[in-house]
């Protein structure tokens, strides 16, 4: 079987050599690394989220791409809008993003905790390249549990775009925080543009359906139905 390839194009040496993207697989939060497959006794407690192997593929589906520069970020006060802004700081030579680069609140006009705010954005120098078909979505990476802020989710046609980098839209949820360089930043996960249409139907009976999970004690799903996923 063919194996589709995704490309990580990057215009900038000094970041491709230091800060390359990675599956995801490689990046798994630190926590979930950590943590034992099951509470107690193995088999005889509760399992861990480790042995969910849904959660599983959700961490480990696709690729992380990792902030390039350090960014020293705080917010600030437009008081005659009663919006909370930002400013930010490079360090000296980093060109490819203004710092104060993002959004006002009035483009999407909603209240983050209550508050209104204007939304910063985050630019890597990468192009991102899939096959003819293939999209791509981005969004913070899964279960990482980043609290200082949150990337907007998209879904970008990555086998027409034709710029050389990628700017993804956010919000700060701390008022100062410094990013570092080589943190974990978005996640990306190609998949294949189809066509679906959606049916609803009720079958009363399928509640009473015998199921081949009462075969086993423990990691049935994984044993039965789960189909492993490969991203390189």
């Amino acid at each position: 079987m063919a194996t589709n390839k995704i490309k990580f194009i990057c215009g900038d040496a000094a970041v491709k050599e230091h800060y390359p993207p990675l599956p995801a697989s490689k990046v798994r939060p630190e926590w979930y690394n950590n943590i034992n497959a099951w509470v107690g006794e193995p088999h005889n407690s509760y399992p861990t989220i480790k042995k969910c192997m849904p959660v599983f593929d959700t961490i480990t589906s696709g690729y992380i791409v990792f902030n390039p520069v350090e960014q020293r970020i705080r917010s600030s006060f437009r008081v005659d809008e009663k919006v909370q802004g930002f400013e930010r700081e490079y360090p000296m030579g980093w060109g490819i993003q203004s710092p104060q680069e993002g959004h006002e609140h009035s483009q999407c006009p909603v209240r983050i905790n209550g508050n209104k705010k204007d939304y910063i954005t985050f630019s890597v120098p990468w192009r991102i390249e899939t096959p003819p078909g293939y999209s791509c979505i981005i969004q913070s990476p899964f279960y990482h549990f980043e609290e200082r802020f949150k990337l907007f989710p998209a879904i970008i046609d990555t086998d027409v775009i034709d710029v050389p980098w990628h700017n993804w839209p956010g919000v700060m949820m701390q008022d100062e925080f410094t990013l570092q360089p080589g943190e974990p930043l978005a996640q990306i996960i190609p998949f294949k543009r189809e066509d679906w249409e959606m049916e609803v139907e009720l079958n009363e009976e399928g509640i009473k359906r015998d199921s081949a999970l009462k075969f086993f004690l423990s990691d049935s799903y994984s044993k039965l139905f789960h189909k492993k996923k490969k991203f390189k």
